[in-house]
């Protein structure tokens, strides 16, 4: 299978996985890459995240998304849309100055 073949398997897996509630397995699939994770696996399990509440994984996700995309200010706005459909207001604040300190 060729690299960018490989790369798609693994973004469909991570998908159906987060899809269906299994963000544990979605997160093992994706530390299993055999390469560098690009961005859409962290984004594809950051938006099932949302869908799930899993608050611990979206963090995970973010993180990553930050090394490889920290331009990227849709990944904020949707772990800070998290905490903010978990009444979680100071880590919503801690987001807003974190894309204001990465100029996002």
């Amino acid at each position: 299978m060729e690299g960018s073949e490989l790369f798609e398997h693994y973004r469909c897996m991570v998908d159906i996985l987060g899809r269906s509630g299994l963000m544990k397995e979605a997160h093992d699939l994706i530390r299993s890459v055999p390469t560098k994770p690009k961005a859409a696996l962290w984004g594809s399990l950051l938006g099932s995240c949302r869908a799930y509440g899993d608050l611990g994984l979206a963090e995970i996700a973010l993180h990553e998304l930050i090394n490889l995309e920290p331009w990227n200010s849709g990944r904020y706005i949707l772990l800070s849309n998290i905490y903010t459909e978990e009444g979680r207001w100071d880590k919503v604040e801690k987001i807003r100055v974190l894309m204001r300190k990465k100029c996002v």
